[in-house]
């Protein structure tokens, strides 16, 4: 199994995706402030507006969410998922890749070690603490045998994780997949090799998102079948406050 078929599980995941903001209507929201009474002020697409939401949310905390409103009421936000820190953090990044460097690293004979390279050039040249420390998770996810690649595909951000993982059952490497999309939500799941054919199994927290995917795999060469799940969590996520706090 070639590990640049997560080439063609990123290009499926970040493809379309204007007509996937049309399509899903999923919305990312900052969560400014509560209100009271289950209602909130909200950041969504630079404006600040009050809406209801279905259940508590954390202040500061960044959420996917699907946002409704009948004439002259206050919008509700509901199938709130929260985001995970590394998609808010990673965004406001100056370390970002395209899907052509993505599949110039994974077509390398060691894609770790060309990842390694870049982030402790770019450690070194870190102009503040944030930039430090972005970095810094990064290389802490890649010393825990997880690549984490934050993506840019025609101006949309999302965060790409995998690792190898050897499976007893098959005796054969498989690799695990995790994606946050700001439009799609968050997306995990496994690529593996049994019976000399690539499979991968997707796993979604979306209906909308699910469908949209099953509808846009004419470019895919191998079988992919794609679930509904309530928790999906990234593949790795650095404790921040372990890091040390250091001036640059």
């Amino acid at each position: 199994m070639n590990i640049s078929n997560l080439s063609a599980l990123a290009k499926l995941i970040a493809s379309n995706q204007n007509e996937a903001k049309a399509v899903i209507k999923l919305a990312s929201i900052d969560v400014l402030k509560s209100l009271g009474d289950g209602k909130y002020s909200i950041l969504l697409d630079n404006k600040s507006l009050t809406a209801q939401s279905d259940k508590p949310l954390s202040e500061g905390a960044k959420y996917w969410t699907q946002l409704s409103q009948s004439k002259n009421s206050t919008p509700e936000l509901s199938n709130l998922l929260k985001q995970p820190h590394l998609l808010k953090s990673l965004q406001n990044s100056t370390i970002e890749y395209s899907i052509k460097d993505l599949q110039t690293i994974l077509s390398s004979k060691k894609p770790e070690s060309i990842i390694k390279h870049g982030l402790l050039e770019h450690l070194t040249n870190s102009a503040t603490k944030e930039e430090f420390t972005n970095t810094s998770t990064l290389l802490l996810s890649l010393q825990n045998q997880t690549m984490t690649i934050p993506l840019n595909y025609h101006g949309y951000f999302f965060v790409l994780q995998f690792k190898k993982r050897y499976n007893k059952r098959t005796k054969k490497t498989q690799i695990d997949f995790y994606a946050a999309l700001e439009l799609l939500g968050p997306v995990s799941g496994v690529i593996s090799l049994e019976g000399g054919a690539v499979s991968a199994e997707l796993n979604v927290a979306f209906n909308k998102t699910k469908q949209f995917l099953e509808d846009n795999m004419d470019n895919i060469s191998f079988d992919v079948n794609i679930s509904l799940i309530d928790t999906i969590e990234p593949l790795y996520s650095a404790n921040i406050n372990s890091l040390l706090d250091i001036s640059i």
